[in-house]
């Protein structure tokens, strides 16, 4: 007897899995079952699904989906899928890290060696025609060989970035929460998130990669700010780790050279908030993973992780629901 697989990842615009994906999926596994929730209206067909592939379940839904055994996130984000009723739920999950974290890595550099260098700055000259020579090449900024890389998370993506930051140069300190395991060859030095304020004076870049969990709400905060250097730039590429109000007093009151923010609170940002016109902010609206093709490789996971379902095989990104990742 086959699936049945329900394919319910539908926010415009652009959380929204491609058609040709999908008829891909229904070609792949063609003794399933494969259903296409394009709409509100048809996601009442999550209450039949054997498995769900989707970034968001609400809990009268999870409730409803009595034959529910699997869940499968398109991004390493699970925080919409991580409610009450899904932590005590027996339904397996599993999330996409991995898949993009090249893209997001490169994507924070670019970020902070743009900031380092003051492009932002010139991007706002530009608009207003003026040849901003002396402002920018009065910046004092140290070349990468006397830079200090703070990686906060040594997932997937932090990893990547470290490696990226010591190929340039770069000294790396990371932070994660288990210490015990062995530093990779490209960081100097690891220590505990607890001991967090103790390193980000030391850092010229700080870039936040840690996944969004109860422990890495508001991690960087008005405390956390003071800590850094002024000369100091903050990238920010994952969810819910910043008080963006008193980040926005940092960059106000130049306690901090700049921000480079590709992940926000509330999304998309609001038209009205204060980031939008900060000169010391440097905006991406979310699109880190992206880099040409976003969903093949995350179906190739998918489809890879039904096999291993079938089989009865330990699923590829199995998230600790305790731990939120």
């Amino acid at each position: 007897m086959g699936i049945r697989i329900l394919v319910a990842i539908h926010d415009l615009p652009v959380w929204s899995i491609p058609d040709d994906q999908v008829r891909r999926l229904a070609a792949a596994l063609p003794d399933d079952e494969v259903v296409h929730v394009r709409s509100e209206a048809d996601r009442p067909a999550l209450a039949t699904a054997d498995i769900a592939f989707a970034h968001r379940l609400s809990e009268d839904e999870l409730e409803r989906a009595v034959r529910l055994r699997w869940v499968h996130s398109p991004s390493v984000g699970v925080g919409a899928l991580l409610t009450p009723a899904a932590l005590e739920s027996p339904v397996v999950v599993t999330n996409s890290r991995g898949v993009h974290s090249e893209a997001i890595a490169e994507h924070a550099l670019a970020l902070a060696l743009a900031l380092r260098r003051g492009l932002h700055t010139a991007a706002w000259r530009q608009v207003e025609g003026r040849w901003a020579q002396g402002e920018i090449g009065a910046r004092r900024v140290p070349v990468l060989s006397r830079t200090h890389l703070l990686v906060v998370g040594l997932g997937s993506i932090g990893s990547r970035l470290a490696q990226l930051g010591a190929g340039l140069g770069m000294r790396v300190t990371g932070v994660r929460r288990r210490v015990d395991r062995p530093a990779p060859p490209y960081v100097e030095r690891v220590v505990a998130a607890s001991d967090l304020g103790s390193v980000l004076s030391e850092a010229d870049i700080i870039v936040l990669c840690a996944p969004a969990t109860r422990g890495t709400d508001g991690l960087i905060g008005s405390s956390e700010l003071r800590a850094m250097k002024s000369s100091a730039v903050l990238v920010n590429v994952a969810r819910g780790e910043v008080d963006e109000e008193a980040l926005m007093r940092a960059l106000n009151e130049r306690r901090l050279e700049g921000a480079g923010l590709d992940a926000f609170r509330r999304e998309p940002l609001p038209e009205s908030h204060p980031f939008w016109r900060s000169r010391h902010a440097l905006l991406t609206p979310h699109i880190a993973a992206f880099s040409g093709d976003y969903w093949t490789p995350v179906v190739d996971l998918f489809l890879d992780n039904v096999s291993r379902f079938r089989r009865g095989d330990t699923l590829i990104n199995r998230v600790d629901k305790d731990a939120g990742y």
